[in-house]
């Protein structure tokens, strides 16, 4: 059985399995320390929009396969892509509880 992020993860820590298809994307805000795991498939991240120097917006992207996870230090939206071709892709999002 996989270790997962969300084994080593807090009580008070938010767990969100999702499920994205073959191709599918999806949008979501999150917070400063949030956690995100590939348990299956592959995905490309877009991580949340960081200026440089004041003067260019860029938003990098990853990509993680089967087992491999993503600590995200800024908070804000990121995009997760399931890589097509393949089936069904779970993605683990751990986020820290509230102070």
């Amino acid at each position: 059985m996989m270790k997962t992020i969300a084994d080593s993860a807090s009580d008070a820590a938010l767990v969100r399995p999702l499920r994205l298809a073959p191709g599918q994307a999806l949008h979501l805000p999150v917070r400063p320390g949030t956690g995100l795991q590939v348990t299956a498939g592959a995905l490309r991240v877009r991580t949340p929009m960081r200026w440089l120097a004041g003067t260019a917006c860029v938003q990098p992207f990853q990509r993680l396969g089967e087992g491999e996870g993503l600590f995200l230090e800024d908070g804000g939206w990121v995009a997760v892509q399931a890589a097509a071709g393949g089936g069904e892709g779970p993605v683990l999002v751990v986020e820290r509880a509230r102070p």
